[in-house]
């Protein structure tokens, strides 16, 4: 078929993790042909997943469940007090964040379902570590975990995201690169698909399904002082540069409803010379961790 006649059983916009999953998820759940857009050359694509830690917040009782996520070897065992982090701690931690402003559906899914996400993540080829070089300190011989974060993944954002490409393209899913999302194609009633720009061409792709997994707009400096305020178009942004606020602008065009708080968003202390947009050698730390060794 051609691409005019061509219709995806999904189109998944992004590449990043939440993107990966979806349309892993997708495959799991009996679509054939799924598809990812990325906005971005091969070697930038991932969105924000390439710049994180890849440190994962997972209820969990104990070592028996960490077990479940990682290889762990004799000595980490007997070395290292892995503690429990509950159900009401996970809680506490988004309402003391979002100072409560947050969705208790979503947030009920987020934490209950954790567990057994990272567990599926895992079956589909992600791998996890402990995260002795960042969350653990060595008290009376052993090593203890603080801040509720006791499991990474290997090689951090970079890694995470080489995994997720590993295994969407084992389960016969395609990622589009240089293949910017322009406008949802919308009759009034339904979303049938998007309208793309690749090769400096315009093209309509057909779908029964899309998905949008495709980040913020934290690289739109007029989007982030119409929500932040002034001054915000001057911030350093330690992400992509192509989180621009394209799948949002395109959803609020056909009628969507804004949600949540725009106004708030996780800001550090950065170094003023740094390019504007993220570096991706802050990667390169997760791959020098010190472990216990077997």
């Amino acid at each position: 078929m051609s691409d005019s006649d061509e219709v995806w059983d999904v189109i998944v916009i992004g590449a990043g993790n939440a993107a990966g999953c979806a349309a892993m998820a997708a495959k799991d759940a009996g679509a054939k042909d799924v598809v990812m857009l990325e906005r971005a050359p091969e070697d930038e694509a991932g969105g924000n997943t390439r710049f994180t830690a890849g440190a994962m917040r997972v209820v969990y009782d104990g070592v028996e469940d960490i077990k479940k996520l990682v290889e762990l070897s004799e000595t980490e065992i007997e070395t290292t007090d892995f503690g429990t982090y509950t159900q009401d701690q996970f809680f506490d931690d988004i309402f003391r964040v979002t100072q409560y402003r947050c969705d208790p559906e979503m947030a009920e899914t987020l934490v209950t379902k954790s567990l057994e996400t990272l567990v599926w993540m895992r079956s589909k080829g992600i791998q996890f570590v402990p995260i002795y070089g960042r969350q653990a300190f060595k008290i009376d011989g052993k090593f203890k975990f603080w801040g509720g974060l006791t499991v990474e993944t290997r090689g951090g954002g970079p890694g995470l995201y080489d995994a997720l490409q590993d295994s969407t393209q084992k389960n016969g899913i395609q990622t589009l690169f240089n293949t910017r999302a322009i406008e949802l194609l919308y009759d009034g009633v339904k979303v049938g698909g998007v309208r793309v720009k690749s090769g400096g061409e315009l093209r309509d792709m057909k779908a029964k399904c899309v998905v949008i997994a495709a980040g913020g707009f934290q690289a739109n400096p007029e989007m982030r002082t119409r929500y932040l305020g002034p001054g915000w178009e001057l911030a350093k942004v330690r992400g992509t540069r192509f989180n621009t606020g394209d799948a949002v602008n395109m959803e609020l065009k056909i009628g969507a409803a804004s949600y949540g708080n725009w106004s708030g968003g996780h800001a550090v202390g950065w170094d003023r010379n740094a390019p504007e947009f993220g570096d991706l050698a802050v990667g390169d730390q997760f791959q020098k961790h010190s472990y216990p060794s077997s």
